[in-house]
């Protein structure tokens, strides 16, 4: 059975891995102003921080905005993708988080193609959901079927640590995911939150403060090296620190994983404009696999 898997552009995983494996990928949508963009193929992130920054420097302030393809887009693509390929695995962005998980449920169930189409939950974003896709695809490189797969990955959604340091939260505030007070505070004391992902969702995990992100790069860190001293990494899985435009913090983090584990296990990552649009510029992750 030739088996194929398509994600959404808010997967992340560094060039070097991603050449490495055969799978597709949709883009999600960019909203600036009146215009739409394809995101990774219309837009990038640096363009769009360059866009944020020139409307703001007009006295236009303009806040981007992110769409889910709709059921047509997706049958439209999944029809494409089962003229060559057997079955299709779908696993995009956290059905927490968008609807686009939802909408291809309904657009397995509208082309009567639920035997062909398998919609997985990442449960995740970014490199998490990168993670995951290494072991769909090795699973299948593995020859296991179809039940098998959907297992090990429903397995591995638990085990996946995924954390991110926003710098600024200017994004979160204007996009409606803190309050006034809540930002100006956090403006005021230079408190930097780190956002977990559990069961899919987003919630605060801690709160660092200082002039930049060092302290909670240093946390995620901690937590790193308590995993590790406890042997509950996995390390045939990649350690990816995905960034938005955070050249500093990531090659911090980089530099204290690397002490560790060495250079050919750590991956830095650019960030895709999707996730750009919830955290803005200077955001800095981490992602790995427990064993447990």
């Amino acid at each position: 059975m030739k088996m194929r898997v398509i994600v959404d552009s808010s997967c992340d995983l560094s060039k070097e891995i991603s050449e490495r494996y055969d799978y597709n990928t949709t883009p999600l949508m960019v909203q600036f102003g009146e215009k739409t963009y394809r995101d990774r193929i219309e837009i990038t992130t640096k363009e769009l921080l360059e866009k944020y920054e020139q409307s703001k420097k007009e006295k236009k302030e303009t806040l981007p905005k992110t769409s889910a393809l709709n059921v047509n887009d997706l049958i439209t693509i999944f029809t494409l993708e089962l003229n060559h390929y057997d079955h299709i695995f779908f696993m995009p962005i956290s059905s927490n988080i968008s609807s686009i998980y939802n909408n291809a449920i309904l657009a397995a169930r509208e082309m009567k193609c639920e035997d062909k189409i398998t919609i997985l939950d990442s449960k995740s974003l970014s490199s998490g959901t990168g993670l995951l896709l290494i072991g769909i695809l090795e699973d299948i490189k593995a020859s296991l079927s179809l039940e098998e797969i959907k297992k090990r990955h429903e397995n591995r959604v638990k085990k996946v640590y995924m954390r991110f340091v926003i710098d600024t939260m200017e994004f979160l505030h204007k996009g409606g995911r803190c309050s006034g007070m809540t930002y100006l505070i956090g403006s005021a004391l230079k408190l930097h939150p780190i956002i977990k992902l559990e069961d899919g969702k987003m919630s605060v995990h801690k709160i660092t403060r200082g002039k930049d992100v060092i302290k909670g790069i240093k946390s995620m860190f901690d937590e790193f090296m308590n995993d590790f001293e406890n042997d509950n990494i996995d390390f045939s899985y990649p350690i990816l620190i995905p960034n938005v435009e955070a050249e500093k913090s990531c090659k911090e983090l980089a530099h204290l994983l690397k002490d560790k584990v060495g250079d050919k296990m750590v991956y830095p990552v650019s960030a895709s404009a999707v996730i750009a649009c919830h955290c803005g510029k200077n955001t800095c992750g981490l992602a790995y696999m427990k064993k447990n």
